[in-house]
């Protein structure tokens, strides 16, 4: 059976470094803007020939990539976002995703909010927050590619149309949270000029997902937009029947932020941010035929386990998303189906 994959945080490498470990090099990307200031003040000195090909092995090298997982998928158009048609189903997949930061404030974090202390003299040390690493912005490439595509014959003509990406639209998660939208730095300095701490800001309204993106889809007649990063399972409906199922809850859940349980997020900056909720509205769907019940004996409109996994199935022939959770701790005993409901055709 074919397997079609998105790109994550988990898929995209960070700076190469022949010191460093893998797992160093993964957690080290950096802006291709940044990095691009850099060769312009030393392009004499590092490519000497203006060699068209150094730059951009240079580029990569010093930024990002997702090498190791283009060498392991064959992709229909080469690059990270695609869309294929098999049966009834039109499924558009999206390169959505920025760099996982630590939401830490402690001065040797560094973090979606902030640099380390350490670091603040040395800016090729910075992490500059949750960059994006492919615009999906108004007027980008990828967002102009998914207008046409939104309007294409395949599209327009298939029963059943789902977007499918990583980052969540909405979510009660853990990484939801700031906006997905490209971090604002904010530089503090003494009356020296010394740097005394670097922050970032993420303004709501300014939600390339939400902002940008939905509205195409709404547009579009789009029915199921599908997608983790957040390991749990929630869903939601939008107002416009578009139903949103985030279903990664796999183990090393991050966990659901509602009640009492907040989210870790800074006090005093600029920007709010949700401490509990779907940040961006949304009120989550409570599973239809078997919820897990919380400590207080009430239904849960979530699952943020360890010790469950959860997948879902969408049958075709009925147009019904089935969501199910198995106990890991207990191999030879059912699985339970929790959740099931019905894509709406479109006119």
């Amino acid at each position: 059976a074919p397997i079609f994959t998105v790109v994550g945080n988990h898929e995209v490498m960070g700076r190469f470094s022949m010191e460093k470990d893998l797992n160093s090099q993964f957690n080290d990307p950096f802006p291709r803007a940044a990095a691009q200031a850099i060769y312009r003040q030393k392009a004499e000195q590092l490519n000497p020939d203006n060699d068209p090909n150094y730059y951009q092995d240079w580029l990569k090298n010093n930024t990002y990539n997702t090498d190791t997982y283009n060498e392991i998928f064959s992709l229909p158009n080469g690059k990270p976002y695609y869309a294929v048609t098999f049966g009834d189903i039109r499924l558009v997949v999206l390169y959505i995703t920025n760099i996982w930061r630590t939401p830490s404030l402690s001065p040797n974090a560094k973090g979606r909010y902030q640099e380390r202390e350490q670091d603040l003299d040395n800016p090729i040390a910075w992490g500059y927050g949750q960059h994006i690493f492919e615009p999906v912005s108004k007027g980008s490439p990828q967002y102009q590619w998914l207008q046409a595509e939104l309007n294409s014959t395949e599209f327009q003509q298939a029963k059943y149309k789902i977007v499918m990406l990583h980052h969540p639209p909405h979510s009660l998660g853990d990484n939801i949270v700031p906006a997905y939208t490209d971090p604002v730095q904010i530089i503090e300095r003494d009356r020296a000029g010394k740097v005394t701490a670097v922050r970032y800001e993420y303004p709501k309204d300014k939600d390339y997902i939400i902002r940008d993106v939905v509205p195409l889809l709404e547009a579009a007649g789009v029915q199921l937009v599908y997608y983790g990063h957040s390991h749990l399972w929630n869903r939601f409906v939008d107002g416009n029947g578009i139903h949103f199922l985030e279903s990664s809850n796999v183990g090393n859940s991050y966990g659901a932020y509602v009640g009492e349980k907040k989210r870790p997020v800074p006090n005093g900056y600029n920007e709010n941010y949700s401490a509990t909720g779907d940040p961006n509205g949304l009120e989550p769907v409570m599973p239809t035929i078997a919820p897990l019940l919380g400590e207080n004996n009430q239904p849960l409109p979530y699952i943020a386990s360890n010790d469950l996994t959860v997948f879902s199935i969408f049958d075709t022939g009925t147009g019904i998303v089935t969501s199910y959770r198995f106990d890991t701790r207990s191999p030879n005993s059912d699985v339970i189906k929790f959740d099931q409901f019905q894509l709406r055709l479109r006119d």
